[in-house]
């Protein structure tokens, strides 16, 4: 990867940022100048803000116990079932190519089995594992400091990610990732990706820095397009064949679609949005309420919503006594909004949106709602 490996003038940057960090020269990774240079990088050559990030990271390091942690921690078997991941080969750069696949699964009950903290160590251990392999194949005349993700989201529903903590869990991770690996990722391929994959999409996308959004597609199935698009970046003998190349693992493509030539760009803009997507006004000072018949208890209300550039209350309650499910709250404009509750008793459920913290303007408001009996899939 030619574009880590410093020029002249590059790496005198990269030396007197050394010098700087005696410090923390214990770290072994910020002797490799492959690695300074990814971060001046990602910071715009800013040697103040670059020399700040990794001071910062280095604490974040050492207080999560990430040095230690492919020794210290076992990941539970379970976990490792639920969220499969295989480095399947390398690019024609050599980075690791880092295939996963999204399963059923209910977010809720795992957040409550396992507990943040657990899965957040977990989603650590995940990427130390993968920083360790490109730590192990780097060399200085082919510096390797980045991934290919590809990810089949063919499974990815509204209801995981609308589930209660889901999203939550998924931005404190991302949290994590940004400051701490800027610029480590050169493509995430989402293929097979279903409509509710672009409201995900809108949720991260705030956090997430430019440099990174640039390199995120999002293919609504795995066709022809979809396959030159990776062979750009990736040997056919590199290509499992799910993905219409030649390496076998992780199963065959489907010949039907890879003999599917039509033009999806892969621009997460260009997915279509959720057809159940729905566009109101709400005017000044006024409410809009929407009524769920609930006749079995366990039955689950997942709701998704975001305003124009207008804020808008939000509460949901039960029957006519109004008794209170989820409180008012205030939620700003622009940022999409998700939750989910589990109803416990039956009656007529209310999902209230307020705009009465704007007394002279009307409110654009788009929102889905989907109502899921016990029993249906992913709990």
């Amino acid at each position: 990867m030619a574009q880590f490996i410093p020029n002249a003038s590059e790496q005198e940057t990269v030396n007197k940022l050394r010098e700087q960090l005696v410090d923390v020269s214990d770290w072994q990774d910020i002797q490799q100048d492959a690695f300074l240079l990814k971060w001046l990088k990602a910071k715009d050559m800013d040697f103040e803000k670059t020399k700040a990030g990794l001071l910062e990271c280095y604490k974040f390091r050492k207080e999560a116990g990430l040095d230690t942690i492919l020794k210290d921690y076992t990941p539970d078997p379970e976990l490792e079932k639920l969220f499969p991941y295989d480095i399947t080969g390398y690019d024609k750069e050599g980075c690791p190519i880092v295939c996963t696949e999204v399963l059923p699964h209910n977010p809720k009950v795992i957040i409550k089995k396992y507990g943040k903290d657990a899965l957040i160590k977990f989603g650590d251990y995940n990427l130390e594992k993968i920083a360790q392999a490109c730590r192990d194949i780097h060399k200085p005349e082919k510096p390797i400091q980045q991934i290919i993700v590809i990810c089949d989201a063919k499974k990815f529903t509204f209801k995981q990610m609308t589930s209660p903590g889901a999203t939550e869990l998924a931005l404190d991770q991302l949290k994590r990732i940004e400051p701490n690996y800027p610029d480590d990722v050169k493509l995430i391929c989402v293929v097979n990706a279903p409509k509710v994959a672009k409201l995900a999409y809108k949720i991260v996308k705030p956090f997430v820095n430019e440099k990174t959004i640039k390199n995120i597609k999002l293919f609504p199935k795995c066709n022809a397009k979809v396959k030159n698009f990776l062979l750009q970046y990736i040997d056919i003998n590199e290509l499992p064949q799910k993905y219409g190349g030649n390496k076998k693992i992780g199963g065959s493509a489907d010949p039907n679609l890879l003999n599917d030539d039509e033009d999806i760009s892969g621009n997460p803009d260009d997915l279509e949005e959720h057809e159940d997507m729905i566009e109101v006004k709400v005017p000044s000072g006024k409410k809009i309420k929407l009524e769920y018949q609930v006749d079995v208890a366990k039955t689950q209300i997942c709701w998704s919503f975001q305003t124009d550039d207008r804020d808008i209350g939000f509460s949901v309650y039960l029957g006519e006594k109004e008794e209170i499910i989820v409180p008012y709250e205030k939620f700003q404009s622009l940022a999409l909004q998700n939750n989910s509750i589990t109803c416990e008793k039956t009656g007529k459920y209310t999902l209230c949106f307020n705009n009465k913290e704007n007394r002279f303007r009307s409110v654009s408001l788009n929102y889905i709602v989907s109502v899921f009996p016990p029993g249906t899939d992913d709990d």
